[in-house]
């Protein structure tokens, strides 16, 4: 089973917004994994798409969401060699065809996670798993 997922920014989003269509798929894959003690990631420029997304719902409400996810989640950094790795990646292979999704795939796969958890069918990641929440829940039985 997988040991280091990392959460693109729709499943997060979808933890804190009751209102998304996979609100309680991502609710219950969060928590079963949380309580399995498995590592889990996401990337820094997550958290701030996060705070932009969310915060229209409001500020307060999101700034606790994204302080219960920081204690919890791996905050992956990146710099200037991601960004170039992720160019090259890009100019190479045609399936990487989104800057965010490609520096996710190269931070995730930086880390040696197994798995990528992405409610973006289009999601592409060459040698790391990619399962939406839903799929994620029906796999183990959790829903």
């Amino acid at each position: 089973m997988y040991q280091k997922i990392f959460f693109d920014a729709n499943v997060l989003l979808d933890l804190f917004d009751p209102e998304r269509v996979n609100h309680a798929y991502s609710v219950s894959l969060y928590s079963y994994l949380v309580k399995s003690r498995k590592e889990l990631y996401t990337s820094c420029d997550i958290i701030t798409t996060l705070y932009y997304v969310d915060a229209k719902r409001g500020k307060l409400q999101t700034l606790h969401n994204i302080e219960d996810i920081n204690k919890i989640l791996k905050i992956i950094p990146f710099s200037n060699k991601e960004v170039a790795d992720t160019c090259t990646l890009m100019r190479e292979e045609s399936r990487y065809g989104d800057l965010e999704d490609t520096i996710q795939y190269v931070l995730a796969k930086r880390e040696g996670c197994d798995l990528i958890v992405s409610n973006d069918d289009n999601f592409y990641a060459a040698d790391i798993g990619v399962m939406t929440s839903r799929r994620f829940c029906e796999k183990v039985g959790i829903m």
